[in-house]
């Protein structure tokens, strides 16, 4: 995904910068190279934040003229990076689970009482072992 920031430097500080095509996504950096790097990570992370809500991102943004042009970015500098986001989206992708039979039986009794499909279920029990685990060990997602 290419996409654009808009980078500040203020004289007492380092390198402030905002995603446009991702509100709320923006990074710092004491240098310019470690702003740029810094923006990937956040890029990803917002992305797979909106996913973990349900949201699929958008896709397109403004062009560049419309964004020089915009107030809120006044003074920026711009810059274009890309970001290999393609194993982020709400797009089912089927791969095949090898279980004992007794443990596939309970797994369709209790989605049948609660009324939710095996792969939900799993994805959801997935991501809530993924973040209690990051919580307990401080691992990264």
């Amino acid at each position: 995904m290419f996409l654009y920031i808009a980078i500040h430097k203020d004289e007492n500080t380092g390198y402030v910068i905002t995603v446009p095509s991702l509100p709320g996504c923006f990074s710092y950096g004491d240098t310019l190279e470690q702003a740029i790097e810094e923006s990937k990570q956040a890029i990803l992370f917002h992305i797979e934040g909106l996913l973990e809500d349900g949201i699929e991102p958008e896709t397109n943004q403004p062009d560049l003229a419309t964004l020089i042009d915009d107030p809120e970015y006044a003074g920026a500098q711009w810059f274009g990076i890309e970001v290999n986001t393609d194993h982020l989206t709400l797009k089912p992708e089927r791969f095949n689970v090898s279980w004992p039979k007794y443990l596939l039986n309970k797994v369709d009794t209790y989605v049948s009482q609660t009324h939710d499909t095996r792969s939900n279920f799993l994805a959801k029990a997935a991501l809530e072992r993924i973040n209690s685990a990051n919580q307990n060990t401080g691992i990264a997602k």
